[in-house]
């Protein structure tokens, strides 16, 4: 005898799920045409090369403008210094030892040494070029020295002068020197059998210069003159020595 429960029918189980991206292995697979490659891009330039490459273009720019700008500013100075040179005729002034004397030379001995009492006078000749140009000299410091500057032969002042066109002006210096004291060497070319025409004196002008033309007065400069080499055998015999002198105490013009 069959109870209820077995004459039920049997139910069947429900059908497993596939998961997702399953592909059954009995199924061909599909034919696909391929995709073709897509061509290369270029890699683009960061930003911060472009703004580099745009400043690097500008400071080109910049640099050929400014030497463009330099050399027309050169070109146009030489313009200018030609006109002036050819209106104007500049020309530096020139200086000459044209004399220098002993008016009193005594050398006296004592127990502590031996000193020099001596009285010059010198003579220094400033010639102006220029057909334009007048020369102005302000208030002279005259030095006279010899042997090589070793033997003090006294200092002065001499008042402001000025140099004509195309003319020329004596400056006159004279100097006192009283109780200069000698070493040995000078007091032996100083005394006895020394002539006074040997010695070679040496004179230096520092003074301020500066030149006018046609109501226009420029400032003026410092102007150091150094005259000598010559004995004064050679400048009682009419030689007259070419100075140098230093402008700026740096530009110094040759003899």
């Amino acid at each position: 005898m069959q109870s209820p429960m077995d004459a039920s029918p049997q139910l069947k189980p429900p059908p497993l799920q596939k998961p997702p991206g399953y592909r059954d292995p009995t199924t061909p697979p599909l034919q696909t045409t391929p995709k073709p490659f897509p061509p290369p891009r270029k890699a683009a330039l960061p930003t911060t090369f472009r703004q580099k490459r745009k400043r690097r273009g500008c400071c080109r720019i910049c640099c050929c403008i400014f030497c463009v700008i330099f050399l027309v500013l050169i070109f146009a100075a030489a313009v200018a210094a030609g006109l002036i040179y050819i209106v104007y005729d500049p020309a530096l002034p020139v200086f000459h030892l044209g004399s220098f004397r002993f008016t009193k030379m005594n050398v006296t001995e004592s127990t502590d040494g031996a000193y020099l009492d001596a009285n010059t006078t010198a003579r220094v000749e400033v010639k102006n070029r220029s057909s334009r140009m007048v020369w102005h000299f302000q208030e002279s410091s005259v030095q006279i020295t010899a042997e090589n500057g070793d033997l003090n032969l006294g200092s002065t002042k001499v008042a402001r002068f000025e140099v004509k066109q195309k003319n020329k002006t004596d400056v006159k210096a004279e100097t006192t020197v009283k109780g200069e004291a000698l070493d040995e060497r000078q007091r032996r070319k100083l005394k006895g059998t020394f002539d006074a025409k040997a010695l070679v004196p040496t004179v230096e002008v520092q003074t301020r210069t500066g030149v006018s033309m046609q109501g226009w007065k420029s400032g003026s400069i410092p102007v150091t003159v150094v005259c000598g080499g010559v004995s004064l055998k050679n400048l009682e015999n009419g030689d007259m020595p070419q100075c140098s002198y230093t402008l700026f105490k740096w530009i110094k013009i040759p003899r």
